[in-house]
């Protein structure tokens, strides 16, 4: 009896177990259906916020490289061979006047620095050139970079600066290049015009656009007489770059002529513009050294697409770093270090044998 009841309860002890490991296959079950929704569900969330991979995170920085003296053609090699970023652009919808969708969407920016000057090439596509100015319902077709007066005192707002944080804006205005010295009878042959008294040329003579200050009297050219680079035939012959400096919405401010110190050229192929542009080391707050990561901030507007002014398409800050050249240190030192452990080595190795060899005479 005792045989089949210790057979009977172990069998019992069996059922028991068998049916505990059930009922824990059971509950394991129910929480993976009940907690894979949850994974998956994670894991969605996941994917979405963070990048597939590494190729899909934007580059940020941007390394200009040190040269002899800076190319002036956008082909050379030294441009191509270039550190490139690729700068997203969105409406500036901030402040009115606002866009709300931007006409330059993606420009490109490379970088180069002699020991003068930094020069930036900016390209991007636009489908039509808007380089004259010939009525009020005409614009421009401009681009700028924009970097902190002194970085040193931090970063300000990207957006034009903050009081006491100011930006320095460089700014390329496509008429400025290319419309010469803005007569009206070139933009409307045949144009039937009166002589005007006040531009130093002689009757019958046809003035140009710069005699009015060169030859005549600017008081009657008011923009000029007041110092408004825009009404400047002067500065507009000499760069189409003018230099700005802003603490904040609404204090863009044009810096005198003698301080206009940019220089520029643009050409535009198949679709795309293609500007160089440079610029001092030296700025009136710090200097662009050797090492140096500054931000820096784009603009752009589409003459086309009727911006101007406030109406354009802006990026936020990137940074851009004046790669340290290499010298000859640099190169050498590793053959010194090598040959200065080799000597150890052999130096070493001298002593070693020494005690051995004196040992050997000994015996």
């Amino acid at each position: 009896m005792r045989g089949r009841d210790g057979f009977q309860s172990r069998n019992a002890r069996r059922v028991m177990t068998a049916s505990t490991d059930d009922t824990r296959a059971v509950r394991i079950s129910r929480r993976l259906w009940l907690g894979l929704p949850m994974v998956g569900g994670v894991a969605w969330l996941l994917s979405a916020v963070r990048p597939a991979s590494a190729q899909q995170v934007q580059k940020a920085s941007l390394l200009a490289k040190a040269v002899e003296r800076i190319p002036g053609d956008p082909q050379d090699a030294r441009w191509q061979n270039a550190d490139s970023l690729d700068v997203p652009l969105a409406p500036q919808a901030m402040v009115k006047p606002r866009v709300f969708e931007a006409g330059i969407k993606l420009l490109t920016a490379r970088a180069l620095y002699d020991p003068d000057r930094i020069a930036i090439l900016l390209t991007w596509r636009d489908a039509t050139t808007d380089a004259r100015i010939g009525g009020t319902g005409a614009f421009r077709d401009a681009v700028a970079i924009e970097f902190p007066g002194d970085p040193v005192n931090g970063i300000p707002y990207f957006a034009m600066g903050e009081p006491d944080k100011p930006v320095v804006i460089y700014q390329w205005k496509a008429d400025w290049q290319f419309a010469g010295e803005g007569d009206e009878d070139g933009l409307n042959p045949r144009m039937v015009a009166d002589w005007y008294p006040y531009s130093g040329r002689a009757a019958g003579e046809i003035a140009k656009a710069t005699d009015y200050a060169n030859n005549g009297d600017r008081t009657f050219v008011t923009s000029w007489q007041a110092g408004n680079s825009l009404g400047d035939r002067n500065l507009q012959g000499r760069t189409p770059i003018e230099k700005l400096q802003a603490e904040g919405f609404g204090t863009l401010t044009t810096l005198p002529g003698e301080r206009q110190d940019a220089s520029g050229k643009a050409a535009w192929k198949e679709g795309t513009w293609s500007l160089i542009l440079t610029f001092p080391r030296a700025q009136d707050r710090f200097v662009f050294s050797a090492g140096m990561t500054v931000p820096i901030a784009f603009a752009a507007w589409d003459g086309a697409k009727r911006e101007r002014g406030g109406e354009k398409s802006v990026s936020t800050w990137y940074f851009m770093s004046l790669e340290k050249p290499i010298g000859a240190l640099a190169y050498v030192s590793p053959i010194l270090a090598f040959l200065g452990v080799a000597a150890v080595q052999v130096w070493g190795l001298r002593r070693l044998r020494r005690p051995a060899a004196q040992g050997g005479k000994e015996a």
